[in-house]
């Protein structure tokens, strides 16, 4: 306002005392006031804010979208309504936003219930030519690679410093830790190279120092600078255009990927939009929604939405308890004290909180009275309570939200900034602040003050603070990304790849049928939802007495089958929908915001039920997940895949019983949990003609790199696997001999789901090869299941148990024995056959790889094994195949009469995967316990009780 001669004023935390008081005595020109220091104005000024701001023509705010639906937006209309009782008149209001999605909100926003809004849009700001990648990367687990952060922090920082430097740039992270890393990364690279540093952290912990010289390096043609910033630079600040924008992370908000955008392409240029999005390495532990790359995906999304111009509208529903707490503490301090009705009517009747009733009101200040924030003299006054009184003399009181005490960081008596009370540094300690690496020489506890010097190493702290609450519309998009075949341009190779990744992983776990998937021994919920609904359909599900907990785009329930929580979700559609404070009220916590803690329960569960809670929108979602028709039995694969190469190509025919040759596995490992940290000790795969004939046979033992875990059971020791192969060096010869071939096991789930996990480790897709179970044929021809039992009945000796030779002969022979019986009984044993619809695989030929088998001793194996078989007449037919899995493993478990808690944990997951209820698993242990008594001594039975005793099912 140079040339028009008008004096700009600033007034916020930053700005000295002495200039604020020049401003309270002779206030005039443009004033930049943020809520907070106008909320101190009234506390501490409120018998002068008439004359200070008597004056005030226009009110002017600015990135309204930030203010829609918050506290601090709450906190923002009620002194803006304040400030017009004071000066007893209406102030014209002008409200500026690049991303409103909901016109007709802002407008109610501007002046509740109040005059007509104009609103005015600039369609030529939308229409600005942007330039736009989208960069992926795959996170190796940090742990794995012995790194203070993953590889994929650094392969971005090389690729932003590359393409970044000589320029103006902001990268915005998701989080100030993120900031501090990247900051780091960039700064060490260009010292490495000696040229001069040009990347700066920039982040509300650090000092106004530090943020002021970013901003001023910004604003300066003649400085290349690229700040490293969370949402501090996303707006309001003056920053001048840079050169192009980088997103490292998945944004939160369409809105704010826009006023992101919009910081750059100012000076007739395109806008530069380079994205940055990580997913974790696939590996056995790899939880269901990073499997199907829930971060690339969401992305995407966004992109989608930001290119069809929609913007988060704002959530108006919350009534804002804790912030109408804040302001009736804040007129009490203003007027030295206010009467009931007065308070009523200047906040509520005619102010903002206008969705507060009177009966509401009474009740919030009865509560207030009751935690001593205020009290009542004989007159009727209110005036502030002992906490009251404490609350507002805090400099914290200003702010509508919460911001903890911090520690103040000093170095060489300059101070850099603060860190959290909650996550203190410790002497010793290296720390990396304001993209300066530095060692923490003292702490004083006492004045909150943590003393740095310079060091050469370092890592980000912990900052608190969480993520933004992802919208309904970004999810329902990011479903119909999954069910589309476009692959976006702008998506780099490996971003596209991901997304490959994350679509077909999408369709093999069905969730392009089914909403409710098994992961373990718990179950999960893919509602497809934005936050507030998801919420709600967590508080709902537990109010059932479940546990449940929210990663993202599922819900995942604990302890429950897929079978069991589709029933209950079809039970919970049918019923009447709850009031929200109803389902408020189940929650053990409801204080969400600043000063909820002083509610009662009543108020605290009517404030969460309008804040965050839409009952509505979840049982919408109930009856679609409702709609589908029950998950079906698990698929023999694990429900996860990683393909860095390509994947195995199917030869094009499906299995003919009489013309498809068989590939006979077994396998002995270290444990039962193939998606844990358990491996493959030993392999067998015995080849067979279409009529069952053995053919040829192949073993080995296999290095895996742990313990060999029981060798009272395989009688495999870690000595033994001196100049054993790895099951990587056997990968491709597996899948070459196993090509065109029907894959048998007994018991394939647990067999085809180790060697999909150890193809995986691998990194390399899992062949999908068509599934014959031998103990699931068994139910046409016998009672037993148990591979010995099941030979013991077809006259077949069994050599060598507990080998994997040894077992994979036995199958073999059992498989042929079947064959012969099946025309006689009228069994098409291929009607068994897993995923039957899969066509056999075709792999080139390799050369057999070098190999380690280990000489059999049948006796000698035999002995080492406890005289334990599964109940013989537990079963009830091949239909049953959950139970014979629970009892296969079951017996192998007990084969030394005593369980581990690993063994416990998986035989609960089993239950848990095939759907076996509690009631269930106890009949199966008790025909288990029956069968077994006349086999063993008492002191063996006393143990065996007392083994599955600690076994109780789900």
């Amino acid at each position: 306002m140079r040339g028009a001669e008008v004096p700009v004023h600033r007034w916020h935390g930053d700005v000295a005392a002495s200039h604020k008081e020049r401003l309270r005595k002779t206030p005039d020109g443009i004033l930049l006031i943020t809520p907070e220091s106008l909320e101190s104005l009234f506390v501490n000024h409120g018998n002068d804010a008439a004359r200070i701001l008597g004056g005030c023509r226009f009110v002017v705010i600015d990135e309204l979208h930030a203010f829609i639906g918050t506290e601090r937006g709450a906190q923002l209309q009620s002194l803006l309504h304040r400030t017009e009782l004071v000066i007893r008149r209406t102030i014209p209001r002008i409200a500026l936003s690049a991303t409103l999605g909901d016109m007709a909100g802002a407008a109610r926003f501007v002046r509740p219930g109040g005059d007509t809004v104009l609103v005015v849009t600039d369609d030529a700001a939308e229409r600005g030519e942007l330039l736009l990648q989208v960069r992926g990367y795959v996170d190796v687990d940090p742990r794995a690679a012995d790194q203070a952060q993953p590889a994929s922090a650094e392969d971005i920082a090389g690729h932003l410093f590359e393409v970044m430097r000589g320029r103006d740039n902001l990268v915005f992270a998701n989080s100030r830790a993120a900031v501090e890393t990247y900051t780091d990364l960039l700064t060490q690279a260009s010292e490495q190279l000696r040229v001069p540093n040009e990347f700066y952290a920039h982040h509300g912990n650090l000092s106004k120092d530090l943020r002021e010289h970013v901003e001023e390096r910004l604003k300066d043609p003649a400085a290349p600078t690229t700040a490293v910033c969370t949402s501090t630079l996303e707006m309001g600040i003056d920053i001048g255009s840079a050169d192009s924008i980088a997103q490292v992370g998945a944004p939160f908000s369409v809105s704010a990927l826009r006023q992101r955008v919009g910081r750059a392409g100012r000076r007739g240029k395109p806008a530069i939009l380079r994205m940055y999005i990580t997913e974790p390495e696939a590996t056995p532990a790899t939880s269901a929604p990073d499997l199907i790359r829930t971060h690339l995906v969401q992305t995407v999304a966004m992109v989608d939405l930001l290119l069809d111009r929609w913007y988060e509208p704002p959530s108006t529903s919350a009534l804002h308890l804790s912030t109408l707490t804040q302001q009736v503490l804040s007129v009490i301090a203003q007027r030295g004290g206010a009467h009931a009705g007065q308070l009523f009517d200047a906040l509520c009747a005619r102010g903002p909180f206008s969705r507060v009733d009177q009966l509401t009101f009474m009740a919030l200040l009865r509560d207030m009275g009751a935690a001593e924030l205020i009290e009542q003299d004989a007159s009727g006054l209110l005036l502030h309570g002992r906490i009251g009184e404490r609350l507002v003399n805090h400099y914290s009181f200003y702010s509508a939200f919460t911001s903890g005490e911090e520690y103040r960081l000093v170095a060489d008596g300059r101070t850099l900034g603060s860190l959290p009370v909650e996550r203190p540094l410790m002497p010793g300690t290296f720390v990396i602040f304001g993209g300066r690496r530095w060692q923490v020489v003292s702490v004083d506890t006492r004045g909150k003050v943590i003393q740095l010097t310079a060091a050469t190493g370092g890592r980000a702290p912990a900052f608190t603070g969480g993520s933004g609450r992802i919208h309904d519309t970004v999810r329902r998009r990011m479903r119909e990304v999954y069910q589309s075949a476009d692959v976006p341009a702008y998506l780099d190779a490996a971003a596209a790849q991901l997304l490959d990744e994350g679509r077909r992983m999408f369709h093999q776990m069905g969730l392009h049928a089914h909403s409710v998937q098994q992961d373990g021994h718990d179950s999960r919920l893919f509602a497809w939802r934005g936050d507030k609904i998801m919420n709600t359909l967590a508080v709902t599900l537990a109010s059932r007495g479940l546990r449940v907990g929210q990663e993202g785009v599922s819900l995942s329930v604990s302890g429950v089958s897929a079978g069991d929580l589709h029933a209950l979700v079809g039970e919970l559609a049918d019923a009447p929908q709850p009031s929200a404070e109803t389902l408020a009220a189940t929650v053990a916590n409801a204080a969400v915001e600043k000063y909820d803690e002083y509610l009662g329960p009543v108020l605290a569960a009517r404030g969460y039920a309008a804040g965050q809670l839409d009952v509505a929108g979840a049982w919408d979602a109930l009856s679609d997940i409702a709609a589908e028709s029950a998950p079906g039995t698990p698929s023999r694969l694990p429900m996860w895949t990683m393909t860095e190469r390509e994947p195995i190509e199917p030869l094009g025919e499906l299995p003919v019983l009489g013309h498809t040759h068989f590939s006979v596995v077994d396998l002995e490992t270290t444990g039962f949990a193939a998606h844990k940290a358990d491996r493959i000790v030993e392999i067998a795969v015995v080849s067979a003609a279409p009529d069952g004939t053995v053919s040829d046979t192949w073993h080995t033992l296999v290095n895996p790199d742990r313990d060999p875990g029981p060798s009272h059971v395989h009688g495999i020791t870690a000595e033994q696997f001196a100049g054993a192969p790895r099951f990587a060096d056997l990968m491709p010869f597996l899948a070459g001999h196993l090509a065109g071939t029907v894959v048998v096991a007994h018991n394939a789930l647990f067999d085809l789901g180790f060697l999909s996990a150890e193809f995986l480790r691998a990194r390399q897709q899992p062949p999908l090869w068509p599934t014959l179970c031998t103990m699931s044929l068994a139910g046409h021809f016998t009672d037993a299941r148990r591979l010995p039992d099941c030979c013991d009945d077809a006259g077949i000796r069994l050599d060598g148990a507990h080998s994997a030779l040894g077992d994979a002969k036995a199958t073999a022979a059992l498989l042929g024995h079947f064959l012969r019986l099946a025309p006689r009984l009228g069994v098409n044993p291929f009607d068994e056959l897993a995923d039957s619809a899969l066509p056999l695989t075709s792999a080139p030929s390799v050369s057999t790889p070098v190999v380690k088998p280990r000489a059999l001793d049948p006796a000698g194996s035999e002995r080492r094994v406890q005289p334990v078989l599964a109940a013989r007449g537990a079963l009830t037919g091949p239909a049953d195949q959950g139970a014979s899995a629970y009892l296969d493993l079951l017996s192998r478990a007990l084969a030394d009469l005593e369980l581990s808690d690993a063994e416990r944990a998986d035989l609960d997951e089993t239950a848990s995967v095939w759907g076996l209820d509690r009631e269930r698993v106890r009949h199966l242990q008790a025909l288990f316990l029956r069968q077994m008594f006349p086999r063993l001594r008492a002191a063996d039975v006393a143990r065996l009780r007392t083994a599955l005793q600690l076994v109780g099912g789900r």
